[in-house]
């Protein structure tokens, strides 16, 4: 019993002298709160950017330093970047840091860049480890973050060719580029009417294009033969039979010359087609068919029609008649032809 007694009085004691004893206490790094590695691209094999955010909890004194591990896989031997707290940029065989930083209360948010790494080729996901440091390399906070090599997806859509091209007509008293129509035409027919000797005709096509063809579209157009009737007798080319470039000009009437007794004439209004029509100057067909087109509309984009600018979506091709007195009589015609060729 005493021998009982003895031993529990000696654990007693024991105990009370552990209870005592100093401890030491022990040191453990603090958690940075709200770690995140935002990259640019994440294809496998991709150069990348990342930047790296995380809110410190123990204060960094002066010439702190921030140590951040880069995942197995990854390369970083051309990284440059830049660092929080007026830190210096560098990097190490386990991935980068930040030295020399200035004093630094918690909490506080930092960011550090670093460009030019060049991803693992292998998808998953990756462990990155960040510590803050002071001067004496002692580690304060501690933080990992994790981001994913996934490759990129590849999206596809087809776009069809799309092309309108309207021929519309114009009512005579409409103003274009040479003067104001006096001839009503429509879709499909320009009816001068009968016409008298010595006054010139004038009569309009509204042309209109909608295409998303990225190099845009020309329009041309050719006539199968000259205005003629029924006993071959024409109507000749503007002027005189020839087809130069000028300002209108009544036919100049030489008898025996028959060439010289009427003429058909046409202009664009659209400055960036081949021939540079001005305000008020006509050419006619140099010949026949569709080897001889003269074009008369041109956009060098895609347009949207009569809601796109004038000159691009939409434009205005004139056509101009006039006679003298020794023009066969009888009734004259031809066929037009419009030919509207996108580039896409």
């Amino acid at each position: 019993m005493q021998r009982v007694k003895k031993v529990v009085a000696l654990w007693t004691i024991l105990s009370l002298a552990l209870a005592f004893l100093p401890v030491s206490p022990g040191t453990e790094a603090a958690q940075l709160l709200y770690v995140r590695d935002t990259i640019t691209d994440s294809k496998p094999d991709a150069t990348a950017t990342h930047s790296i955010q995380f809110t410190i909890q123990t204060n960094i004194p002066a010439n702190g330093s921030i140590y951040i591990t880069l995942p197995s896989g990854f390369n970083w031997n051309g990284a440059s970047g830049s660092c929080p707290w007026g830190g210096t940029f560098s990097t190490t065989s386990e991935g980068v840091r930040c030295v020399a930083l200035s004093a630094t209360n918690a909490p506080a948010t930092g960011t550090v860049t670093i460009n030019n790494v060049v991803n693992a080729s292998t998808e998953g996901s990756y462990l990155i480890y960040i510590e803050t440091r002071d001067g004496s390399d002692n580690v304060l906070d501690t933080g990992e973050t994790r981001i994913a090599i996934v490759s990129g997806v590849t999206v596809t859509a087809h776009v069809p060719a799309l092309l309108t091209f309207e021929v519309r007509g114009v009512d005579a008293g409409t103003a274009v580029e040479s003067g104001t129509t006096n001839v009503t035409s429509t879709t499909t027919t320009i009816d001068f009417g009968t016409v008298d000797v010595n006054t010139q005709y004038l009569a309009a096509q509204k042309l209109v294009v909608s295409t998303n063809a990225n190099y845009g579209f020309s329009v041309k157009v050719w006539q199968n033969q000259n205005l003629t009737n029924a006993m071959g007798n024409d109507i000749d080319r503007f002027r005189d039979g020839t087809s130069t470039l000028e300002a209108w000009a009544s036919p100049s009437t030489t008898p025996g010359a028959e060439w010289t007794y009427g003429h058909f004439g046409l202009r664009s209004d659209d400055s960036d087609v081949e021939l540079n029509f001005g305000t008020n100057l006509w050419t006619g067909f140099s010949d026949d068919g569709p080897n001889y087109q003269v074009e008369v509309l041109r956009s060098d984009r895609p347009t949207a029609g009569e809601g796109d600018d004038q000159g691009y979506g939409w434009d205005y091709v004139e056509y101009a008649l006039e006679i003298s007195a020794l023009q066969e009589a009888g009734d004259y015609s031809n066929i037009l032809t419009y030919i509207c060729t996108p580039t896409y």
